[in-house]
């Protein structure tokens, strides 16, 4: 009989030892015949391709098993290795896009002999007998016909292409050739909470469904969690994306060996464990059978006794103790877990000498509080830090967490009282300012349309302490944190956001962050403050109409007055948003001589008119609010009607009548240096009531 195989015996070899399809080799073996032409025929041209291969096809035993090398002896550039040691690690495979569109794939895993490491990478083909061989940690593995090559941290690697070979558990290799191996499994109840690396052997008591998430980016990403449990407990063990296929065999009650876990606190205060890049999970082949103990497994890291502040505070996924002053105090909010069960949270805020933070409570702790924290100084001991969705810090309280509440006198809570900071001293923008003082008037809600043509809520007051006032301004679900407050309050101001207006001025913002609430106390005042309503109301009393000729610069002016003559000019005027100058329009465009093109300027208005009283003229000049109530609309609707012409705003303000309309106006007297002349800056107008005035002069005349 001969020795000689048959085509379809040496297709079939081919197959075996590549895992190429038979049409791909019937191609290979006819783009042969067609380069050597008559010089060849079918079965001469499927030796060729197999020896290009690297494939034997000799009928002899392929039990025969070349000359190796040890890991000590690689390095880069050696073709033709051949090698055998054991997986000791099994990372997760790669898939990837090829130069011609095709998908490729490669599959790492670090073998070891007695000589030393090395990592090896399984391309395509040999990336599959990886995975369906179903091989594990510590398992024999023969490697033919490998080359090496420098890795990217400079290390050498051993690849694995087509022409190679990759046996698991293959014969002839005896174990004492071989380095010793032994998985050590860490007990679930003597998990601590920080271990990478870490390898259990457990029950699998529940499998949960597969959930899909979506990633900041966009990007889709899944997790499965299944519960494991051993003789001193049970954990939670989440297995993330391409690692979740890894469970589709898997079945309650069935003992596993699970590889390379990492560990920490859960939200809740149950130690979790998570699937890394190099995990692995295999039934077990020693442990038939054991009873779970159930119940999860807690935190069993030492209780942080020393108390942090909380500017102190900056790292998430810490555990940490702190003390402080409760600010504010959420509503419960319930909601429904994954497995159907019921869940609460609860939101509150405390603050020390050196900040502000929030702390969330869970579950049973969210009844550790009421909503009325008067007085209340808080001890959090092993709380748990995290991010939120602003990437603020926040103290999440579990069920290792430990709270002491208690009464406070006054002397105490201002131990924890934030460090407030003077209305004089806000001059830039920046975060977390913290201020107190008085609400001078709060005007009611508003709607306004923004840039984007988005109509929001908007709510301001003016807040006034020892050294000045500011404008405070609430958008949208800010608004919020009014309810309940009028003018005359004394109120705390904490996490606000300071930005200067148009005007040159500072503005306070209250962000989603922003905390506003009663002060306990007047103390921060002086004896001898006088609050700016007392002194509008003074002004109100002392204040009478006066002539226009009697007018001083400096004065707190009050006159009645004829509008005679409107400005013909722009009404509406653009700033950078930066740098706060004036831009103009150029080609559709808004350029800034230090900025270059801006695409979202900011806007004001300002407008002045001439006023007769008889006695004489004088300049009134309108910006801002006041503008704005004059007109009737805001400075975002004004921007809107002046981009067709500058002056647009001009006549709608002309249509309304305004010129030769008699008004009360108030302001302060001050000298134009354009004109040369006086001019009041108004701080109101009022259209005259003819009823109402007459009364007013009639008192006036009485009392003269």
């Amino acid at each position: 009989m001969s020795n000689t195989p048959t085509l379809t015996e040496i297709v079939n070899t081919i197959k075996t030892e590549t895992g190429m399809e038979s049409d791909k080799i019937h191609e290979l073996i006819k783009s042969k015949i067609n380069e050597f032409g008559d010089f060849v025929t079918e079965l001469g041209a499927a030796h060729i391709i197999a020896r290009e291969l690297g494939v034997n096809i000799s009928q002899e035993s392929k039990e025969v098993v070349p000359s190796t090398l040890e890991v000590a002896q690689l390095v880069s550039d050696i073709n033709n290795v051949s090698l055998i040691g054991r997986i000791v690690r099994i990372y997760d495979k790669i898939t990837f896009k090829k130069k011609d569109g095709t998908e490729g794939q490669l599959q790492p895993i670090t073998v070891e002999d007695k000589t030393g490491k090395i990592r090896v990478v399984a391309w395509d083909q040999k990336a599959k007998v990886v995975k369906e061989s179903n091989c594990k940690l510590g398992d024999p593995v023969r490697i033919i016909g490998g080359y090496t090559k420098q890795g990217k941290d400079g290390s050498t690697e051993l690849h694995l292409g087509i022409r190679s070979q990759l046996q698991i558990r293959p014969s002839g290799i005896k174990d004492a050739d071989l380095p010793s191996f032994e998985t050590t499994f860490t007990k679930i109840g003597e998990i601590k909470g920080e271990e990478i690396g870490t390898n259990i052997r457990g029950k699998i008591t529940q499998i949960d469904t597969i959930h899909e998430f979506e990633r900041s980016d966009e990007s889709k990403g899944k997790k499965q969690t299944i519960i494991i449990g051993d003789e001193t407990g049970e954990v939670n063990l989440n297995f993330w994306n391409e690692k979740v296929e890894m469970l589709a065999t898997f079945k309650v009650n069935e003992i596993v060996d699970v590889i390379g876990l990492s560990a920490k606190l859960g939200l809740k205060g149950f130690i979790e464990l998570h699937t890394t890049r190099f995990t692995s999970i295999v039934q077990s082949e020693e442990v038939k059978d054991f009873k779970v103990k159930r119940g999860f497994i807690g935190s069993s890291v030492k209780e942080v006794e020393t108390l942090s502040k909380i500017a102190h505070i900056q790292e998430s996924n810490k555990t940490v103790s702190v003390k402080g002053l409760v600010i504010s105090v959420g509503l419960i909010h319930e909601f429904t877990r994954d497995d159907n069960s019921l869940g609460r949270v609860r939101n509150i805020s405390i603050s020390d000498n050196t900040g502000v933070m929030r702390v969330v409570f869970w579950d049973d702790k969210t009844q550790l509080i009421d909503e009325q924290p008067i007085d209340k100084i808080i001890t959090v001991l092993n709380g748990y830090t995290r991010k939120n969705q602003y990437s603020d810090i926040e103290i999440y309280c579990g069920k290792q967490t430990r709270i002491n509440l208690e009464t406070a006198t006054s002397t105490i809570t201002n131990q924890y009282q934030v460090a407030f900071t003077n209305i004089s001293e806000i001059s830039e923008e920046k975060e977390e300012v913290h201020v107190r003082g008085l609400i001078l008037e709060l005007e009611p809600l508003r709607q306004i349309v923004t840039k984007n043509k988005e109509t929001v809520d908007l709510r301001t007051f003016k807040l006034q302490d020892n050294t000045g006032v500011i404008r405070v301004t609430c958008w949208r679900d800010n608004i919020k944190k009014l309810e309940n407050l009028e003018s005359g309050d004394l109120i705390e101001v904490l996490d606000a956001r300071t930005k200067v207006s148009p005007s040159y001025n500072p503005d306070l913002v209250v962000t989603k962050r922003s905390i506003i609430k009663v002060s306990n106390s007047s103390d921060f005042l002086s004896p001898d403050f006088i609050s700016g309503t007392e002194v509008s109301e003074m002004n109100q009393q002392s204040l009478v109409i006066q002539n226009i000729e009697n007018v001083k610069e400096g004065d707190e002016v009050k006159i009645r007055a004829t509008v005679v003559k409107l400005a013909e000019k722009r009404y509406v005027y653009v700033f950078c948003p930066t740098c706060r100058k004036k831009m103009e329009k150029k080609d559709d465009k808004y350029i800034c001589q230090e900025d270059g093109k801006i695409q979202n300027p900011e806007y004001r208005l300002l407008f002045s008119f001439t006023a007769n009283d008889g006695t004489g003229d004088i300049n009134v000049l309108c910006a801002g609010r006041i503008a704005e109530n004059v007109m009737g609309i805001t400075t975002e609707k004004a921007a809107e009607i002046a981009v067709d012409s500058v002056k647009a705003p001009y006549f709608y303000l002309k249509n309304k009548n305004f010129e030769y309309s008699e008004q009360i106006i108030e302001g302060k007297a001050k000298k134009n240096p354009f004109l040369d002349s006086l001019e009041i800056v108004a701080e109101k107008i009022s259209k005259v009531n003819f009823r109402d005035s007459t009364k007013v002069i009639v008192n006036q005349t009485l009392s003269e």
